[in-house]
């Protein structure tokens, strides 16, 4: 993961200054800023008085030293520029610390890994759908991509836009049709900042076909109790009538098992 610039901006103290002339304001602004590779942040500080710029401080200078900015400024003795070049130093200082703390309390380098997982729907008894899922990552930038025995199937390849997940992360597909029996030779391939490397992923039949499987039998399950109580209810009902009429039980009981079976399936 590539380091990132850290950007502190701190605002000097505001002094107002009486004059003939009337008030004036005289402020100081101070800029620290790290750099990927570089142990030494850059520190630039300038002055104001009013709207005009009369010294300056950059760390980058060859020789970093407090320099006047304004015609006035320069008629100061080397004294006041050395104690002002040593007040800059400190204050560099200071702010080297500062962006040393500030990663604490927000780490700049969070980055949310995707979590994915590969689905797979049938479209024919030919060919059939598979989906790679990348959910729940942040930042949005992430590379999803679908090869065939190490191959890019990009043109072959239905992507969606990055969306917004609504909680503050992002989430992704990609799909491809492929044959029927050949799914295992098609693998998914996810790279985005949070992962400590990219990730290659297959359809897992056994991990999704075990649902669907559950599924039907325990709607035939429900479907044979619906049956059997029907025909029961049925049958019942019939031997209270056929008691009271003198009628056949056994034929009551078959015509009726029908009937009962088909007054289930239509519910």
């Amino acid at each position: 993961m590539a380091p990132r610039t850290l950007l502190l901006l701190l605002s000097g103290a505001l002094a107002l200054t009486e004059t003939w002339a009337g008030s004036h304001s005289m402020k100081y602004f101070y800029t620290a800023v790290s750099r990927p590779g570089r142990w030494e942040p850059h520190f630039i500080s300038v002055g104001y008085v009013d709207d005009t710029q009369f010294v300056r401080f950059d760390s980058d200078a060859e020789s970093p030293r407090k320099e006047p900015r304004a015609p006035w400024a320069e008629q100061e003795g080397p004294e006041y520029w050395e104690e002002q070049t040593r007040r800059a130093k400190a204050n560099a200082q200071a702010d080297r610390m500062c962006l040393r703390t500030v990663p604490g309390y927000y780490n700049q380098s969070e980055a949310d890994p995707p979590k994915t997982h590969v689905t797979h729907h049938p479209i024919s008894n030919h060919e059939a759908t598979l989906r790679c899922w990348a959910l729940g990552f942040y930042p949005a930038e992430i590379t999803l991509t679908w090869q065939r025995d190490g191959e890019d199937q990009t043109q072959d390849t239905e992507l969606v836009e990055t969306r917004p997940a609504g909680d503050g992360t992002f989430q992704k597909w990609g799909a491809v049709v492929v044959p029927s029996g050949e799914e295992q030779r098609y693998t998914c391939h996810v790279q985005h900042e949070g992962l400590p490397e990219p990730l290659t992923l297959r359809w897992e039949p056994s991990s999704q076909s075990t649902i669907p499987i559950v599924g039907i039998v325990a709607g035939l399950a429900v479907v044979a109790v619906v049956v059997t109580g029907a025909v029961v209810a049925a049958v019942m009902w019939r031997r209270k009538s056929s008691g009271a009429k003198g009628g056949s039980y056994s034929q009551a009981a078959s015509n009726d098992s029908a009937q009962g079976s088909d007054v289930s399936l239509t519910a």
